[in-house]
């Protein structure tokens, strides 16, 4: 087994090897490099050496070309890019050894036999750039190409405008000289372009070999723009530039060729790519038709920034086109269900808000909504697959739609829940719309290899008649459709007298189900201290986010609960996520208070006081981190019962706060024989308190009686400044409303808040 093992790991290894073996010769290949660059800076001006600046760098650039050669003889992918890349720099290696010769044989001829080589350099790299960049990219957006575009035009008119001034200098001799003297500039002008245009399209991938090419072309065109100069005299850093440059870009290339590439994230989302470039070269092109228009520079330099501009001003074009595309297309997405095409929830909010908006909505019948419920589909999916499921949906929207009006209305809302809205309707046509539409559905539906039949449950509900608000109807409009669900009958019109208690124990039942599964929420609103605007406590709020019907009202379940015997478990999830939550606040150095509203039940629970003991100790908070909200009506019932509760909350350290205090008939006598710590004044005492000297002075006399029994006011339903100001100059110790903040979920609630009243 071992030798077994030995044998298929010896490739491994001596793949291994010879990888480290390469990386070693890149290593030496540096220091030379290095070390070439510091001769370069430390001799003496105008000191060249033709051993080190001839023989040796051609015999460099030799090297790290066959070494790209070598990859391209060696590599499993497609070796085109590493033999056009390797060949293109052989060519302009033995251009460099060409020269060399007849600088030490003194056989130097202008044109030098040696152009030919360099120039052979520049379509092979083209080729080599081109191809890297179309092997990347498959599709290319024409986004993505004009700023590709954009930013090469702009590269390649700044590198012009320095470039071609040069070329201009050595214009004079023969057609043949300045033909290759400008082939050198323009050459390397597209290459330039060809590379920056290359980074933009290849933007967001993960191509560390690439930036090496880019790098390296970029040397290779400063090498190039400083060997123009050197012949006026061009200063010493432009002659080491020049000379640096080959052997460096060189260098470079032939790493790229064989730099693996990371490994792609194939849960990373794709980046978006960046305006740094294209910007760049808008703002190259603007520069040079600047300097162009104070100064003077080559016609091609202003010639390649208008083309750039051109292309930046059709990218704008292109940009705001797609924008206004793809505002258009996301608004149709969120108001499309993207399995039928038909219009979803979001779509049915819109429609029914905007018609009760309109004025003439109030007491007009022009509306009607049905609520489809399919019957048996859940049977469909379980015995065919969700498959089949998806196929009945899709075709049960053309059927459907073909027996409504053109003005009428078909949306999906929910699984197999479809709503139907008919305008200018009445009773009549609101029924014979059910009829046909559960007819059309009672028909067969051919399913690939199954024919099944499906049945629906129909609920009607006119508006203004039924329901005066979307959430009204739509409720009415459910309650009528399983009250036909549960007789059999194939539609129903909404009753109150019959649907309103068939309602009330279905809520139940739902309500229920929410307790066991988690699906209640708690919402929270600050409370602020009036003397220092800091928030200093919150109240929870009890939220239930129905499947259908939207967020119930606490006063509507809340009863229902009360009913079903469900306050118990109720509030037992409401203490533990409250003071959960209230100890993540305080870990993150909020110290809060936290309020919580219990019930008349609560009170009459021989274990609530165990329980509000159990929750605290459970979180490790200490018993004034909780403050309980008691109703003037709870006391009221049984003022003694409740009175020894309070005594037993104060004795565990908990503050207990009368709610809406001035709503009932606490008499002050009854007051003052209760262990409670605080009172909320009912919001009805604010809504005239600017307005009415009386109210005004009900309030400031409730709060200094309050204050002489030692208790704290807190004034709720604050929903103006003017009220928060007087308030504040009557003493009220805190406040809370739609003014300081809406109750909102815990992860969008504002702590760092200083309202100044």
């Amino acid at each position: 087994m071992y030798a077994v093992a030995s044998a298929a790991d010896a490739p491994r290894d001596f793949s291994r090897r010879l990888r480290a073996a390469l990386w070693g010769v890149y290593g030496l290949l540096g220091v030379l490099l290095l070390a070439y660059l510091v001769w370069l800076l430390v001799r003496p001006a105008g000191q060249e050496s033709l051993l080190v600046d001839g023989w040796g760098s051609a015999a460099f650039e030799i090297v790290v070309s066959v070494l790209v050669l070598q990859r391209g003889l060696t590599t499993r992918r497609d070796p085109t890019v590493p033999v056009a890349l390797g060949t293109g720099m052989l060519m302009w290696a033995l251009g460099d050894l060409v020269l060399t010769f007849e600088s030490q044989y003194g056989a130097a001829s202008s044109p030098s036999p040696a152009d030919a080589f360099y120039i052979a350099f520049f379509p092979l790299a083209y080729l080599a750039v081109v191809l890297m960049v179309r092997g990347e990219v498959i599709r290319l957006a024409p986004a993505l190409l004009l700023d590709g575009g954009i930013a090469g035009l702009g590269a390649a008119a700044l590198c012009a405008a320095f470039a071609f001034r040069g070329v201009e200098r050595l214009a004079g001799g023969s057609a043949a000289e300045v033909a290759t003297n400008l082939a050198y500039p323009l050459g390397d002008v597209l290459l330039l372009t060809l590379v920056v245009g290359g980074t933009v399209l290849l933007s967001g991938k993960r191509r560390r070999g690439w930036y090496l090419v880019a790098a390296g072309c970029a040397l290779n065109a400063a090498g190039d723009t400083f060997n123009l100069f050197h012949g006026g005299g061009a200063p010493a850093l432009g002659s080491i530039v020049d000379a640096i440059a080959w052997p460096g870009s060189l260098y470079l290339l032939s790493i790229s060729v064989w730099l693996p590439d990371r490994a792609s994230d194939p849960l990373a989302e794709t980046p978006t790519p960046g305006f740094l470039l294209p910007g760049a070269g808008a703002v190259a092109a603007a520069s040079v038709l600047l300097w162009g228009n104070l100064g003077s520079t080559s016609a091609v330099a202003v010639g390649l920034a208008a083309a750039t501009l051109a292309v930046a001003g059709l990218r704008s074009a292109l940009s705001l086109h797609s924008l206004r595309g793809l505002t258009i297309e996301r608004q149709q997405q969120a108001v499309t269900d993207q399995l039928t095409g038909l219009g979803n929830r979001r779509r049915l909010d819109q429609v029914l808000e905007q018609f009760f908006a309109t004025p003439s909505a109030k007491g007009s019948e022009g509306l009607a909504f049905l609520f489809v419920d399919l019957n048996h589909f859940k049977e469909v999916n379980d015995s065919f697959g969700h498959g089949a499921g998806d196929e009945l949906l899709r075709q049960i929207g053309p059927r459907i739609a073909a027996c409504l009006g053109e003005r009428d209305l078909l949306l999906r809302i929910g699984g197999d829940e479809l709503a139907v809205i008919l305008f200018d309707n009445d009773t009549d046509r609101g029924v014979s719309t059910a009829e046909r539409l559960s007819a059309a559905i009672s028909e067969p539906f051919v399913l690939e290899m199954v024919t099944v039949r499906i049945g629906a449950s129909i609920g009607i509900a006119l508006a203004s008649a039924h329901g005066d608000d979307p959430d009204a109807l739509m409720r009415c409009a459910d309650q009528a459709m399983y009250r036909a669900k549960d007789t059999g009958a194939a539609y129903a019109v909404y009753d109150p007298e019959i649907d309103t208690q068939i309602d009330r124990l279905r809520l139940a039942d739902d309500l229920r189900a929410a307790l066991e599964n988690e699906e209640l929420e708690l919402h929270y609103q600050p409370q602020i201290d009036l003397g220092s605007g800091s928030v200093v406590a919150v109240e929870a709020l009890l939220r239930w986010p129905h499947p259908r019907l939207g967020f119930v009202p606490p006063l509507d379940f809340l009863p229902l609960a009360e009913d079903a015997g469900l306050m118990r478990p109720i509030t037992a999830f409401v203490l533990r996520e409250a003071l959960a939550q209230c100890a993540r606040w305080r870990s993150e150095g909020h110290n809060l208070t936290i309020a919580v509203n219990v019930s008349a039940t609560n009170m009459l629970d021989v274990d609530f006081v165990a329980l509000v003991r159990d929750q605290l100790h459970g979180q490790r908070l200490p018993a004034d981190a909780l403050i309980l909200e008691i109703t003037e009506t709870t006391l009221i019932s049984d003022l003694e019962r409740c009175g020894g509760v309070i005594d037993q909350l104060r004795e565990l350290g908990c503050t207990v706060s009368i709610d809406d205090f001035g709503a009932g008939f606490t008499s002050l006598a009854s007051l003052s024989k209760l262990a409670v710590g605080e009172l909320k004044l009912d919001r009805s005492f604010l809504t005239t308190i600017d307005r009415q000297p009386n109210a005004r002075a009900l309030v400031e006399a409730t709060i200094e009686l309050a204050h002489a029994l030692g208790l704290h006011v807190v004034a709720e339903g604050v929903e103006e400044a003017a009220t928060l100001r007087t308030l504040t100059s009557l003493g009220c110790d805190l406040a809370q409303g739609y003014y300081i903040g809406r109750p909102a979920a815990a992860s969008e609630l504002t702590l760092a808040r200083h309202l100044v009243a």
